[in-house]
């Protein structure tokens, strides 16, 4: 409990920062309600001044539900045309934790991904579809072959992640 209270006050921290803030869900994460395999994409994004900070939080489990992955990291995204919405997006720091009965030896492995995309809002609607490209260099042998085995984290990813704008903080 004292860890959910403390990211809590780490987010509100962060949103003082910076000019909006956005909580968003990928909708291709829901596909539980009719598949047998879970999967969690979710992301808070921090924007301000044509640069985007994202931490996403996303859990995937192989179809024999023997691995689980979980990974989270920082993810850096500059909007080059301004008022557009076009995003370029790319990982600073991506870390990924195997565990089950299949897990490789090596549970922790380090990843990078980037992505292009647009990012918009209606209301307080928050749209951001995205084409994401994962590269796997860091993993080799057994942890690129555990990676395989969980369908969610392919190498190249179309998403579409909406939520809700928290709203602009006036500087």
């Amino acid at each position: 409990m004292r860890k959910i209270v403390a990211l809590f006050f780490v987010f509100l921290s962060l949103s003082s920062l910076y000019a909006s803030v956005s909580l968003s869900v990928d909708l291709a994460s829901l596909d539980f309600l009719w598949k047998e395999d879970l999967r969690i994409d979710a992301e808070c994004s921090f924007d301000y001044d044509n640069i985007r900070i994202t931490i996403p939080i996303r859990y995937g489990l192989s179809e024999d539900k023997y691995l689980n992955l979980l990974e989270s990291g920082i993810l850096v995204g500059v909007f080059p045309f301004e008022n557009l919405g076009l995003m370029v997006e790319a990982s600073l720091f991506k870390l990924g934790y195997f565990w089950g009965l299949a897990s490789p030896t090596d549970r922790l492995v380090l990843l990078s991904e980037g992505s292009i995309g647009w990012n918009g809002n209606i209301g307080m609607l928050h749209i951001c579809p995205r084409l994401t490209f994962r590269s796997l260099l860091s993993i080799s042998g057994e942890g690129a072959e555990a990676m395989k085995r969980i369908s969610q984290f392919d190498g190249v990813r179309l998403s579409l992640a909406m939520g809700v704008n928290l709203g602009e903080i006036n500087n």
